[in-house]
């Protein structure tokens, strides 16, 4: 198996549609750099998708042949591996190339070696690969995770009175929504203020869960992680 190293493998340079930079990831608690702004947005889903354990920028060195038979080297953009969750049931990690769509549409022949290169080399190290674009990266999905992202960077203790007390009331309610949970929870505005602040982080970090796919708004559905359910008894306000 090839090993896969932390340092990422190709030098990050201008290109031509980009848009470069670092981004400090709070999974591998160390900036990581990005070459365009479809790869920042990837970077976005990989630290806060919570089925994603980790994931290594440029990860590894590719040696192919060209169309003409020349001697070349490709390297992946990332590659990510999956929570236990999932992993114990035998999902692969997955090796991934970022490309915007007309890039990928015009070049497709010149990439095709590399990507057959990279296919051949997940197959002989247990992996897959996976080729995204903006229809892939730009959802719903990438709004909600820089939205939420912000709260994130909190990262509050667990034990906070505020978390304990909108966790309470999730155990009570077990399906809320965001606006009724705030509600019972504060009868003061200022009060809710803070609250809709904690409750947004508890989204976040998936204490709370709620459907990512969609717009997330006051009144999306939201419920407990299955590991808080019981946290709290039911109890009488």
């Amino acid at each position: 198996m090839k090993e896969i190293v932390q340092n990422k493998v190709r030098k990050i340079g201008l290109t031509y549609r980009s848009l470069s930079g670092s981004f400090f990831s709070a999974k591998n608690n160390k900036e990581v750099q990005f070459e365009s702004s479809l790869e920042r947005d990837f970077i976005y889903i990989l630290e806060m998708d919570w089925i994603v354990q980790g994931y290594y920028q440029q990860p590894v060195k590719i040696e192919y042949s060209d169309v003409e038979g020349n001697s070349r080297s490709y390297t992946p953009d990332f590659l990510f591996f999956w929570h236990y969750r999932f992993a114990k049931k035998g999902i692969k990690p997955v090796l991934v190339e970022i490309k915007y769509r007309e890039d990928l549409r015009e070049n497709f022949r010149k990439y095709k070696p590399k990507f057959r290169a990279a296919i051949e080399f997940c197959k002989a190290n247990g992996y897959d690969f996976q080729i995204l674009t903006e229809e892939n990266i730009r959802t719903h999905y990438l709004e909600n995770c820089k939205f939420l992202y912000r709260y994130k960077k909190n990262n509050y203790d667990h034990n906070h009175h505020d978390i304990q007390l909108l966790l309470k009331w999730m155990c009570d309610l077990r399906e809320s929504t965001p606006k009724e949970l705030i509600q019972v929870s504060a009868r003061d505005k200022y009060k809710q203020m803070e609250l809709i602040h904690m409750m947004w982080y508890m989204v976040s970090i998936n204490m709370i869960r709620c459907l990512w796919d969609y717009p997330l708004t006051m009144d999306s559905a939201i419920w407990l992680d299955e590991l808080y359910e019981d946290y709290y008894p039911k109890w009488k306000k």
